[in-house]
């Protein structure tokens, strides 16, 4: 009887133990993490393997939390290219970018394709559609003009991920691009019922020997850096490189801007009036910027036809694009709380032999939703 009770006083002792177990320092960690979060109002994003790692480690790490965030902001960004304006009508001649940021995309399954960020940050998800045009150096005349840029198009769906760095003046942009280059791009019909609405244009001839159609699968990252951040001057550099059945190239450049802003890396360029106000920056920007870039080519469709369709009636050998391509821009930027406009003057250095230099302006339009 006496084993019996001690058994029993034991298990009972077991069950009392049990029912008042101290929860382990890991569970400890996670909640007191989630709690911070929570106080707060910050979402991290379970994307990244830097937020997984804070969220989840059993090691207290609040020396060097490293955990990138998601941004709640969404906005809508129109962009448009054309040459009409320096009064040509030749090479890259139109584009068309409609550009959708929202914390929504997040959950899209191609948000998982992008690089993962090694530190601390805050993440955009996005989609872009993109249209963009080609011509030879002139419209009116009809047939082949060989040695000349062929006629070409594309459209394509992109998904992306930016993720913004303030502490380190830092960007990361990967972005994931799905589409078709040739005729299904509608790139004649928007180019003809242009020339169709300008009672002075001319109708564009030659557009039957635009390169064909194919599949346009590619991949793109791009990193900004911040060297030197004044109060109204600011200078950083920029590397891009693109890899696919559209294009392969590596370019690197830099840009200055001068005038009234916020710092460069504080957000995307544009924010509501109250997401302003809570970060104190400043409601109204104006300034004025310069880009300057360098390519390296080693594949353009536009240029050379589609990677797996080879029937297109003209395109130019790869020994007859220019391998070293040169861009500059420049232009001003007026944003006031969630509105932002850019107006940007582009020119290009020949891309192809006996090519010119090309001239276009860009205008893009931005605002919070």
């Amino acid at each position: 009887m006496k084993k019996k009770n001690a058994g029993s006083a034991l298990r009972e002792q077991n069950n009392s133990n049990n029912s008042t177990l101290p929860v382990r320092s890991s569970d400890s960690l996670f909640i007191s993490r989630l709690k911070y979060l929570r106080s707060g109002s910050i979402e991290p994003d379970l994307n990244e393997p830097v937020s997984r790692n804070y969220l989840f480690s059993p090691v207290d790490n609040r020396k060097f939390p490293s955990m990138i965030t998601l941004s709640r902001e969404s906005f809508l960004q129109v962009d448009f290219d054309n040459d009409i304006l320096d009064y040509t009508d030749r090479f890259y001649t139109n584009g068309i970018r409609i550009k959708l940021i929202s914390p929504v995309f997040q959950m899209n399954p191609l948000s998982r394709l992008t690089i993962p960020y090694r530190g601390s940050g805050t993440n955009y998800y996005g989609l872009s559609l993109v249209q963009n045009m080609f011509t030879p150096s002139t419209t009116k005349t009809g047939g082949i003009l060989y040695g000349d840029r062929p006629y070409a198009a594309y459209l394509y769906l992109g998904s992306f991920k930016i993720t913004n760095d303030p502490v380190k003046n830092f960007r990361q942009t990967s972005e994931l691009d799905i589409g078709i280059i040739g005729p299904n791009s509608y790139g004649e019909w928007v180019q003809r019922s242009f020339h169709d609405a300008v009672p002075t244009n001319n109708e564009p001839l030659g557009w039957e020997y635009q390169v064909q159609n194919d599949i346009i699968v590619n991949y793109s990252i791009s990193y900004e850096k911040g060297v030197f951040n004044g109060k109204n001057f600011d200078f950083l550099l920029s590397s891009t490189g693109n890899v696919g059945t559209l294009y392969t190239n590596f370019s690197a450049g830099g840009q200055i801007r001068t005038g009234w802003f916020n710092p460069y890396f504080a957000n995307l360029g544009v924010a509501k009036k109250r997401a302003l106000h809570e970060a104190g920056l400043r409601k109204t920007q104006f300034f004025f910027f310069i880009k300057g870039s360098g390519k390296l080519v080693g594949y353009d469709a536009t240029l050379q036809g589609g990677m797996f369709n080879t029937s297109s009636s003209y395109v130019l050998p790869a020994s007859g694009i220019s391998r070293l391509v040169f861009q500059g821009s420049g232009g001003f930027s007026f944003s006031r709380n969630g509105i932002r406009i850019d107006l940007e003057q582009f020119i290009l250095s020949p891309e192809f032999q006996h090519g010119w230099w090309h001239k276009w302006v860009h205008v893009a339009l931005s605002f919070g939703i």
